[in-house]
């Protein structure tokens, strides 16, 4: 088993991967955002229909940056944000897409605002996916005020947001008599605090080792393995040429496991034979709008049912 990212690149992970196949041996990779119980309960629901067809999926974690000095060093660590919580939050929108719907390419800004560093310590970029789904993920080492890790998803019939740690519910006020730890990477132990209450269960360490754990007792493959490590430094690869060439770059996947030739669902909800239904709402004084397409002129018109 062993902690994100799987490599330094794809190359590292690959290599990884192909060794721990090639000797027969079980291999768990210990993303924990992907075990936390709000994403566990959203995927749940994602799953099941609840959302549609999923459209768009935004993973977002930013904080001032890691404990160690070797998270800092580029050599050491082969990157800076996008490596170190870019891989959280791919695999957090790659999981609500589809872990079997293929990554195709990525754009990426990336620049380093405010660190004396080489490394980047803020980025944003975007993963298109084979069936015209978007990833997003947002990652920063210069934010101020503590660990952000939210999720969105937007579906064809409805929407997630999900807040894991930020703001969970508990807020405390303290002129910090008595003062301790207050929850991970927070700046303050004065003023309006935000405790976790539970954080090894909030940032999902106990689902995942149970998952783990089990896996490796019953000889079956755990939720996460090499392999999407593998997938996920694939994609940070893309990420990091995209942020030096500022185009949209090819995911390079020498190995993919998922399916093949998916094509994007159609989009057109048929409502009678001569008309698309782009809309329907119900009107302030109660009666039901529609908004509709004519299937051949293409123009757009409403009507109101009384």
């Amino acid at each position: 088993m062993t902690t994100k990212p799987l490599g330094r690149n794809a190359d590292e992970a690959r290599r990884m991967l192909e060794a721990v196949e090639k000797a027969g041996i079980f291999n768990g990779y210990l993303e924990d955002l992907v075990y936390t119980p709000k994403f566990i309960k959203a995927l749940e629901s994602v799953k099941s229909g609840a959302l549609g067809r999923i459209l768009w999926a935004k993973s977002r974690e930013t904080h001032p940056g890691p404990h160690s000095d070797w998270f800092w060093d580029m050599e050491q660590a082969g990157g800076g944000c996008i490596l170190d919580l870019g891989c959280h939050c791919v695999e957090i929108a790659r999981s609500y897409i589809g872990k079997d719907i293929k990554p195709v390419e990525v754009m990426c800004w990336a620049d380093t605002q405010v660190k004396p560093i080489e490394a980047e310590d803020h980025a944003i970029g975007l993963v298109r996916y084979e069936n015209g789904a978007i990833g997003q993920f947002e990652v920063s080492w210069t934010f101020r005020g503590g660990l952000d890790l939210r999720d969105e998803v937007m579906g064809s019939e409805g929407t997630i947001w999900i807040n894991s740690f930020l703001r969970t519910g508990f807020e405390m006020f303290t002129t910090g008599k008595g003062a301790d730890y207050v929850a991970e990477k927070a700046e303050s132990n004065t003023g309006w605090l935000f405790p976790v209450g539970d954080e090894l269960n909030e940032l999902g360490y106990n689902h995942m080792f149970m998952d783990m754990l089990n896996a490796l007792e019953s000889g079956q493959p755990p939720k996460e393995t090499f392999y999407d490590g593998y997938v996920v430094n694939c994609i940070l690869d893309a990420a990091y040429r995209s942020s030096k060439s500022k185009l949209w770059e090819p995911v390079q996947l020498d190995h993919w496991r998922g399916r093949v030739g998916v094509t994007r669902d159609s989009h057109l909800t048929s409502f009678d034979e001569n008309h698309y239904l782009v809309k329907e709402e119900i009107t302030h004084y109660g009666a039901k709008k529609l908004i509709l397409k004519n299937k051949k002129t293409g123009k757009i018109s409403e009507q109101i049912l009384e």
